[in-house]
C-alpha cells in the first residue's frame, strides 16, 4: 500500500509539468503532498479490513471523501458523487480514480482471482460506472496479482489485451512525445502499467513516470506504477521516511490507515 502513496507524493508536484531529464537530482521538496488518489486508497484498506463498520464500498469511500472533500482536489466525476451524498447513486465517471484505489484488493492472497475482479468491479461502480473505469480498475487489480504470483510480463500484456483491449504496445520516447493529459481510465491505466513492468527497479519506474509521462496526470500515474512496482522490487528508504513523515505532520488518518495496513499483514498474519 506504501507503494501507491509514496508514488502519488513524488507524483503530485509534477502533474502538468514536463520534465526535460531522467536523472533528476531532487524528486520531492516542500510543494510535495497527498492527493485524492491517496485518501480514496486508504479508504478501500479501511474497507478490506475493516468490512463490518460499512455497508459497501461507496459507504467507506463516500466516509473518507467527505471528510477530505475541500481539502484535496478530487477529480470531477468523484467530486460530484461526493457531493451528491446518496450511497445509492452510481455516477457514471470515465476517470481513472476508480484504478488508483483498487490495487491493493490484488494483495489478497485468500481469495481467488475472480474473486478479486468481482470485489475490483464492486469497488469502482459506486462512483464510476463506465466500462472503461471498471475495466482499469479490474487492470489494477489484476496486475498487482499477476506480478505477485509470478506472472511473465508476455502473460499480463496477453491477458489486458485479451480482457481489456489494452493494447501494450508502447515505448518510453513515444510516451514522452505523444502522451498528453488525460485523467481518462483507458489513457492512464495501461501507461502506468508499462512503466511499471518495463522498469527495471522501483527507482527507475518513478523516474521514467517523471521524464516519459510527465504532462500527463502524473501523480495518478505514480501512484499506479509504484504500487504496481513496489510489489516485486524494494522502495527506496529515503522516500518511505519522507512520505511518512509528512502523513505524520499533516494526515495522520492516511499514515495510520497504512500502518494499519502493514501490521495486521506481518504481525497477526492475515491472508493478504
Amino acid at each position: 500500500m506504501i507503494g501507491g502513496v509514496i508514488g502519488d507524493f513524488i507524483g503530485s508536484e509534477f502533474e502538468y509539468s514536463t520534465i526535460k531529464t531522467y536523472n533528476l537530482l531532487q524528486l520531492t521538496s516542500v510543494k510535495s503532498c497527498v492527493t485524492d488518489e491517496s485518501v480514496m486508497l486508504a479508504a478501500t484498506a479501511d474497507y478490506l479490513l475493516n468490512e463490518h463498520r460499512y455497508s459497501s464500498f461507496a459507504e467507506a469511500y463516500m466516509k473518507w471523501g467527505q471528510h477530505y472533500l475541500y481539502k484535496v482536489d478530487f477529480g470531477p466525476g468523484t467530486s460530484f458523487w461526493l457531493e451528491q451524498g446518496d450511497l445509492d447513486y452510481q455516477h457514471e465517471s470515465f476517470g481513472n480514480g476508480a484504478a488508483t484505489r483498487a490495487g491493493i484488493i490484488g494483495m489478497l492472497e485468500h481469495l481467488e482471482l475472480w474473486q478479486l475482479l468481482k470485489l475490483a468491479e464492486e469497488s469502482a461502480r459506486c462512483s464510476h460506472d463506465s466500462d472503461s473505469a471498471i475495466n482499469g480498475a479490474k487492470a489494477m487489480v489484476y496486475v498487482v496479482w499477476a506480478v505477485r504470483h509470478g506472472r511473465s510480463k508476455e502473460e499480463i500484456y496477453e491477458y489486458l489485451h485479451s480482457e481489456y483491449d489494452y493494447l501494450m504496445f508502447y515505448n518510453f520516447e513515444l510516451l514522452k512525445r505523444d502522451l498528453i493529459f488525460s485523467a481518462c481510465a483507458e489513457v492512464t491505466v495501461p501507461v502506468a502499467i508499462f512503466i511499471a513492468l518495463e522498469s527495471k527497479d522501483w527507482n527507475d519506474c518513478i523516474r521514467r513516470c517523471l521524464y516519459s509521462a510527465g504532462g500527463g496526470d502524473t501523480d495518478s500515474i505514480m501512484a499506479m506504477a509504484s504500487l504496481i512496482k513496489s510489489q516485486t522490487h524494494s522502495i527506496d528508504e529515503k522516500y518511505v521516511s519522507e512520505t511518512k513523515l509528512w502523513l505524520f505532520q499533516n494526515n495522520q488518518p492516511i499514515l495510520q490507515m497504512i500502518q494499519e495496513f502493514e501490521a495486521k499483514r506481518t504481525l497477526c498474519k492475515l491472508p493478504f
